[in-house]
């Protein structure tokens, strides 16, 4: 899969998000990375970077935006098919997002992120 439709399908994973959440998506950037991190453990798939919106205060005022990066070569590592690519863009974009909204990895999986 190209760049371009690597980025065309987090667009479209982004649209199935909640309105609910998708409307509190404020100043975040998702950068597209064409490697595979070099991290000890499992594969990284996504990276959130940036303060959660559960740890700002009313006065919060970030200089610069909250990064998601979504390890493309990562992804197609662990993808059988281009349909299987999709969904592991769409369930780590949802991941990712998770972890902006201060979401821990089990109320992730306990909200369907």
């Amino acid at each position: 899969m190209t760049i371009e439709e690597f980025e065309k399908q987090v667009e479209e994973a982004l649209k199935t998000i909640p309105s609910e959440f998708r409307e509190k998506l404020k100043n975040i950037e998702i950068d597209v990375d064409d490697s595979v991190p070099k991290k000890t453990g499992s594969l990284l798939l996504g990276q959130y970077n940036g303060v959660p919106l559960s740890d700002r205060s009313a006065t919060f005022e970030p200089l610069m935006p909250d990064k998601i990066t979504l390890f493309k070569q990562a992804l197609e590592m662990i993808s059988k098919n281009a349909e299987e690519l999709k969904k592991n863009i769409r369930d780590t974009v949802v991941h990712e997002i998770g972890h902006y909204f201060g979401f821990n990895e089990k109320d992730i999986r306990k909200r369907g992120f």
